[in-house]
């Protein structure tokens, strides 16, 4: 737990409070992790959750246990906080539950508040930037897992995640309007393809809005898991 911000993580964001501890010399850093055989052994001791596991599938699934806790406890202080984590993945590590799930990050420090009106870089650079894309990049060389769906399954949990932070901090708040522009644009400002275009969209089923991912994220390799609720493909 991170004292300066676990004061937001109560009643439905309960389930964060515990995803973010403060470890400046962990085990072994992220990034050496995920380039080691020890992610290879956590990887197939993870699949002993599904005997007919496939490979593709177990990371696929592997990697939402890691996204969906990293972006919310990290995004969510913020969008409400102007909090800066350090998330250089070189610096940070991992915990894990018992059969290899990710259950918490360990940070060198608790990083720091930006003061509204003092924006030296993007709000979200330091998450998306500075530790999506090398992440995404060493899971996908580990696993062969394309890139495009890593990227959905981070995009998928980001989506969600600010859809539940507008309830806190509404729709108007500048930190949402930029982090929905995360997703908005095809290309990011210096020309570049954004990974995280549109990882999800609404789209109308009879009277009810559904949502659907953009890109299927391939845990129906496993023929025991199938399909997601979201799944594109799924019709």
């Amino acid at each position: 737990m991170i004292n300066e911000v676990s004061h937001l993580f109560v009643g439905p964001l309960a389930e964060l409070r515990d995803a973010l501890h403060i470890n400046s010399c962990p085990t072994t850093p992220l990034l050496e992790f995920l380039a080691s055989d020890q992610f290879e052994m956590l990887l197939a001791r993870f699949s002993r959750r599904w005997p007919d596991s496939d490979p593709k599938a177990t990371a696929t699934q592997w990697s939402k246990t890691y996204f969906s806790t990293l972006i919310p406890a990290t995004l969510v202080p913020t969008i409400l906080m102007g909090w800066r984590f350090p998330l250089d993945p070189g610096l940070i590590g991992l915990r894990l539950s018992e059969d290899g799930a990710v259950t918490g990050f360990e940070l060198p420090h608790a990083g720091h508040q930006v003061p509204d009106g003092i924006n030296p870089s993007p709000r979200y650079d330091l998450l998306v930037d500075g530790h999506l894309r090398p992440v995404i990049d060493a899971i996908s060389s580990a696993t062969q897992l394309p890139k495009k769906v890593l990227w959905s399954n981070a995009g998928n949990v980001l989506e969600n995640t600010v859809q539940r932070a507008i309830a806190f901090a509404g729709p108007a708040h500048p930190a949402i309007d930029e982090a929905m522009s995360l997703m908005r644009e095809r290309r990011n400002p210096d020309g570049r393809t954004n990974p995280l275009f549109e990882p999800v969209r609404y789209e109308g089923v009879g009277q009810e809005m559904k949502r659907m991912r953009r890109v299927c994220c391939l845990r129906y390799f496993t023929p025991s898991l199938g399909y997601c609720k979201s799944c594109p493909l799924a019709d």
